[in-house]
């Protein structure tokens, strides 16, 4: 969903996202966990077909075969992992994903898996990277759903939304030309061109102070891409995931690029 409509030189958009929750569901002001949960999707939006469930699968989406805590980035588990992409058909993901405390956020129970995730159209993640980046930096969270929440409210609301600006242009240039990330950005996605193939770039601790700036660079750099880019949906963005999936690949590890390799 989109408008041509201007705040002051600003052209703005409305970016919109449906809902999709998988974990368990908690109790009380720890989160904890009750003894007789299960897993399962705990929240949908209503204008999300359940058959689309299993194309949202943490693991699928990551391009793992299966989703363990060793792929977390250490420095990342108590946040969890991010991810975005493109989705199914005519569709753009983002993913926060993690394993927590059975007995609450600070406890030392068995660990679960809690995974957030957005879907939005293909054309609002590509026309408005920087905005979609943004937001889920600051709004995307893995945080169980409450098993005193009324069903019907966890599986029949609307989709979220925000009116943002669009970077201007020549804001976006300069900002990339000066910043030492820029060109390792634009390199990745002019080499991507040239040979076909997968191409991951790393970055850590060192390059950025945290996740909120990693993607805020990220959104320059994307908001700089033109829009007929033939790769624009083979591109991932991934913070706090020791893998890469395929395709074009930036990913940010806050505990360093040595990170020890597992096994997809």
């Amino acid at each position: 969903m989109r408008t041509g409509s201007t705040v002051g030189d600003a052209e703005t958009a409305v970016i919109s996202f449906y809902r999709l929750h998988y974990g368990k569901l908690a109790e009380g002001r720890a989160l904890s966990v009750p003894a007789t949960a299960g897993y399962g999707v705990t929240r949908r939006s209503r204008e999300l077909d359940p058959a689309y469930d299993r194309r949202l699968s943490p693991s699928l989406l990551m391009g793992l075969r299966r989703f363990e805590p060793d792929f977390v980035d250490e420095a990342a588990r108590r946040a969890g992992c991010f991810l975005a992409r493109a989705g199914a058909g005519g569709s753009a993901v983002m993913m926060r994903a993690r394993f927590r405390p059975e007995d609450g956020e600070d406890g030392h129970g068995r660990l679960h898996q809690q995974s957030a995730i957005w879907v939005a159209a293909f054309d609002d993640w590509r026309q408005n990277p920087a905005a979609c980046l943004a937001v889920a930096a600051g709004e995307l969270k893995a945080t169980p759903d409450l098993v005193s929440e009324d069903e019907s409210a966890r599986f029949g609301e609307g989709p979220l939304r925000w009116r943002v600006a669009r970077p201007d242009p020549a804001a976006v240039r300069r900002v990339l030309e000066r910043a030492r990330w820029g060109a390792a950005m634009l390199e990745v996605f002019a080499r991507g061109v040239e040979t076909g193939g997968d191409l991951t770039l790393d970055f850590d601790a060192a390059d950025f102070a945290g996740e909120s700036d990693f993607l805020a660079a990220v959104g320059f750099a994307l908001q700089f891409l033109p829009g007929d880019y033939p790769r624009w949906r083979e591109i991932s963005i991934v913070s706090g995931l020791r893998h890469a999936p395929t395709g074009l690949c930036l990913r940010y590890l806050p505990s360093g690029r040595q990170a020890t390799p597992v096994a997809a």
